[in-house]
């Protein structure tokens, strides 16, 4: 049955590259646009998972990062690095602040950072270095390229020019472009103690107990909001959701749907179309059943060749716009792909069973019709 399946598809071959193309088209936009939101929601919250630190403290009452001004107190950081269980401690200023390229301002997070400290800053640079004194600067690669800036050029923060030392990788999107300067120099332009901290982020011990050390530390800084890692970054996705992810995600669900009503349409209008070649089997002895059967085999065939053909468009297409626009990120992962072939299977099966009946009640004497 599955040769005769296969001989009656690739008979009109036109006709196969249209449905497999109907496919592979609309499985291309539902992984792009599934993939688009993926990026959106990993750049917003790329700095804390980039972080090594499984605990962060943070104003009391604040959760996340975005749209938001946290300040610990002075001593906040001292008393941390003193707690038993604690391996370090390090504390970053963060400030929403234009920074001056030539003559644009492009809105940025900058964070503050010891450059003696060993995690807190970039955490992958291009070129240069992330040991930023006074009077330097780190800025992303991307937006670096897309203004002709050089590492031993200057940019304006807040009426300062800074030195650029350095170009990081992965620190500049749609909306999360960030850059890192001297925590010392954002202190004074910000107006708080050199010692002051936005965010600790904590390492501990590699036997301490995170719920003791973390009910610890509440004692010691009962200013502070204490928060896991994973909690940190689900607040933070789940803000940058109600920001601009609401509109993202309203995009991605109608196109998601126009991609299912496409594959459906394909298949139906190419079950549909070959009435002929049905009329042809019956009237050559093909009962009912079989009649399914080769429908059915047809429909998974077209719609496999559409499915694969649309997966690997969908990896051409990021490849393409990472090296023309690298600050999008568009995240196709393999469960992504994975997980659409149970929706994609009811999809066919309904598409290809609702012309059935036309199918089965087919006259054989259509072969003979001009």
């Amino acid at each position: 049955m599955f040769k005769l399946a296969w001989a009656n598809l690739i008979h009109e071959r036109v006709r196969l590259a249209i449905s497999v193309g109907g496919v592979a088209l609309a499985i291309l936009l539902i992984l792009i646009l599934n993939g688009f939101f993926a990026g959106f929601q990993q750049q917003a919250v790329s700095y804390i998972r980039n972080q090594p630190a499984p605990l962060w403290l943070a104003q009391a009452g604040i959760e996340n990062m975005h749209m938001v001004s946290s300040m610990l107190p002075t001593d906040a950081l001292m008393r941390v690095t003193q707690v038993p269980g604690v391996k370090k401690a390090v504390g970053v200023l963060y400030a929403t602040i234009a920074v001056q390229v030539g003559d644009a301002l492009v809105p940025s997070y900058v964070f503050g950072i010891d450059p003696n400290d060993p995690f807190g800053g970039p955490w992958l640079l291009s070129e240069g270095s992330a040991a930023v004194s006074m009077n330097d600067i780190v800025i992303d690669q991307t937006l670096a390229r897309r203004y002709g800036i050089q590492v031993g050029d200057t940019v304006n923060i807040l009426g300062y020019k800074l030195t650029v030392k350095g170009l990081s990788k992965g620190t500049f999107g749609i909306a999360s472009n960030m850059v890192f300067v001297n925590k010392t120099a954002l202190a004074l332009g910000m107006g708080v103690s050199p010692q002051a901290a936005s965010y600790i982020m904590i390492q501990p011990e590699p036997t301490a107990k995170l719920d003791t050390l973390t009910a610890y530390l509440r004692t010691v800084v009962p200013e502070a909001n204490i928060m896991s890692q994973s909690f940190f970054l689900a607040r933070e996705q789940d803000l940058t959701q109600q920001m601009s992810a609401d509109t993202l995600r309203a995009m991605n669900t109608v196109g998601y749907i126009v991609g299912l009503l496409v594959i459906g349409l394909t298949i139906y209008t190419a079950t549909v179309e070959r009435a002929r070649e049905y009329g042809i089997l019956k009237a050559i002895g093909a009962d009912n059943r079989q009649l399914i059967g080769i429908v059915l085999i047809q429909a998974f065939i077209a719609a496999a060749m559409g499915y694969w053909l649309g997966v690997a468009l969908s990896y051409g297409i990021v490849a393409l716009v990472d090296r023309i626009f690298p600050d999008v990120v568009i995240l196709i992962e393999t469960s992504s792909w994975l997980g659409e072939i149970p929706t994609l299977v009811l999809i066919v099966v309904l598409a290809a069973l609702l012309p059935i009946s036309r199918v089965t009640r087919t006259d054989p004497m259509i072969v003979f019709q001009t």
